[in-house]
């Protein structure tokens, strides 16, 4: 009889313990070693901090785009823009 009591109070301390975390309100912790950005949400998680550049809110953190990724991006545009005609000329073709 003692252990399904004691079952109930756990669950509701952790369901208490999980409320508690969720009216905790995100912030932002710096890495002191590397001084990078991190956004903190309690009881959720942690991932890095995003200038609007879209690179990692550190102190070296390059803004400019390295060439290969310069390629990566226009490549991948040009396929995803052959797939877009190849589609409309398949929509075209089963009317």
């Amino acid at each position: 009889m003692i252990r399904p009591t004691l079952a109930v109070l756990a669950l509701l301390a952790a369901m208490a313990a999980a409320q508690a975390q969720d009216d905790t309100e995100p912030f932002i912790w710096s890495d002191p070693d590397t001084g990078c950005a991190y956004l903190v949400a309690p009881g959720t998680g942690i991932t890095p901090r995003l200038r609007p550049e879209g690179v990692p809110d550190c102190p070296d953190a390059d803004v400019r785009l390295s060439e290969s990724f310069e390629r990566t991006l226009r490549e991948s545009g040009e396929a995803f823009g052959r797939a877009l005609q190849e589609l409309g000329r398949d929509l075209e073709g089963a009317r």
